[in-house]
């Protein structure tokens, strides 16, 4: 079945709030592939600072059950041919979707962004194994087997669901998440000496979500543990470990608090501008098997702004280091000594520069993608 280019539609209760879900669909428009855009609104109300309580998914589905009729009746209107793509987290509505794009003989891409039974069971710890584990590990691998493509971020992304759950390695596709425009070196950058006060010192930055993956106890005990050049270590963002961090400023005292500023938020689009300020940009630094398959969005976002970034070594990660060395220095996972280290050597090497990288964009893959498409695989 041959694929015209102009034919997919991007459909679902994704989260457009994700970079990764804007970035995609805006490169599948720039490619001139976006049939239409059914967009099922409902997670613009759940905070992204936290794991989504009851009430909030109950409101979540509640959102769906009221638009979701219109959007398929959007859908079926669309005409036969071409392709479905269920952007994240697609994977929620894909058993929904599957039969209705089999019926108009369209092609279902998937969108696995994050897996499912990883991050709940094993990256963030919030199930053990059981019952209940296993009936999302079933659910993950049923829902993956009905789509006909499966994007990741990461090559090594493709080859965990592959092993996992037993499906076919070429059902897989990697395209990169890349940066909005929104982090470029040549925008107007905004004020934000209300969120960084007045202070010379270089900043060591870290934002993100606080969650297990990102290693923010690794980067509290390496601010604690550091003595290289005098330095402002910052952690932007909220998340499940919110108590931890609350803790170790309390028991690090004035020592700690002179190091290390903890600031809860800042607008998205303030962020370029928090950014640019910094000397350096922190990554992940997770022991979990997740955090090795992962290329996080802040590191396009960062090397987009031409800033270097320290962050674990994984083999998602590694290839960037290799092909750019100036930019990315990686340190062993859960290291905080090994990360002080890094830290103080990139401070007191004067001689570094801006190392402004482009070509790290969705688009590449997406025109993978299409072609992929015409030719029928």
């Amino acid at each position: 079945m041959t694929v015209q280019k102009s034919r997919i539609v991007v459909f679902g209760a994704y989260d457009v709030r994700k970079p990764r879900v804007r970035l995609l669909v805006d490169a599948i428009r720039r490619a001139g592939a976006l049939q239409d855009d059914i967009l099922v609104r409902a997670w613009e109300f759940v905070p992204q600072t936290s794991v989504p309580s009851r009430m909030s998914l109950a409101k979540v589905l509640f959102r769906m059950a009221l638009r979701y009729p219109g959007a398929l009746l959007r859908l079926i209107q669309s005409g036969r041919g071409g392709a479905v793509l269920l952007p994240y987290p697609g994977i929620l509505e894909i058993i929904l979707i599957a039969p209705i794009a089999r019926l108009l003989g369209r092609r279902l891409i998937l969108d696995a962004f994050l897996p499912i039974h990883d991050t709940i069971v094993g990256d963030r710890g919030l199930i053990g194994e059981g019952v209940v584990s296993r009936l999302i590990w079933w659910f993950e691998k049923a829902a993956l087997s009905l789509a006909d493509i499966i994007i990741v971020d990461t090559d090594s992304h493709g080859e965990y669901f592959s092993d996992e759950f037993g499906i076919d390695p070429g059902r897989f596709m990697t395209v990169l998440v890349g940066a909005e425009p929104l982090f470029t070196t040549d925008r107007k950058l905004l004020p934000v000496d209300d969120i960084l006060e007045n202070d010379e010192r270089p900043i060591v930055l870290f934002y993100g979500q606080l969650i297990p993956l990102h290693g923010v106890p690794t980067i509290i005990r390496a601010a604690r543990e550091y003595e290289g050049p005098d330095a402002r270590w910052i952690i932007i963002g909220r998340g499940q470990l919110e108590p931890l961090v609350e803790q170790a400023l309390a028991d690090g005292g004035e020592a700690l608090a002179r190091q290390l500023t903890w600031i809860k938020w800042v607008d998205y689009e303030k962020l370029p501008s928090v950014i640019a300020k910094a000397r350096i940009c922190l990554g992940v630094f997770g022991a979990s098997e997740k955090a090795a398959r992962v290329i996080p969005n802040k590191l396009f976002q960062q090397a987009a702004m031409g800033k270097p970034v320290i962050t674990r070594a994984s083999p998602a990660v590694d290839l960037l280091a290799r092909d750019f060395p100036e930019m990315v220095k990686t340190v062993p996972e859960d290291n905080p000594k090994a990360l002080a280290r890094a830290v103080a050597e990139m401070l007191s090497n004067i001689e570094v520069t801006p190392a402004f990288v482009s070509g790290l964009t969705p688009d590449a893959g997406v025109v993978t993608l299409l072609e992929r498409l015409s030719a029928g695989d």
